[in-house]
């Protein structure tokens, strides 16, 4: 390290970077989990809107969300499937069909 740099930032980075290097036994904390399904939602809704700018997606409940780019809107499904191991919950981010009207 040089001096007059911070150490904390940089032991955190690697604390969480060995700590997401481990392999998972278990469902993911819910924080992790929703990020996951937000990264998916996203990139589901940037294909079916065809590249639009994404200003907003919104969480409706547990498995819809509500994605606005300028005048479309669009909602998207999480689809829960079966999992034979532990570890997190697989999905699929389902788009509906945007409206642009």
């Amino acid at each position: 390290m040089t001096a007059g740099r911070p150490v904390a930032p940089v032991m955190a980075a690697l604390i969480l970077g060995l700590a997401l290097a481990t392999p998972a036994r278990g469902a993911l904390a819910p924080t992790w989990q929703r990020l996951r399904e937000f990264e998916a939602v996203l990139e589901a809704a940037a294909k079916a809107l065809e590249g639009r700018p994404i200003d907003a997606i919104e969480r409706l409940d547990a498995d819809r969300f509500h994605v606005r780019a300028g005048p479309c809107r669009l909602e998207v499904r999480i689809v829960p499937r079966s999992r034979q191991d532990p570890g997190p919950q697989p999905f699929t981010a389902m788009p509906g069909l945007p409206d642009c009207s």
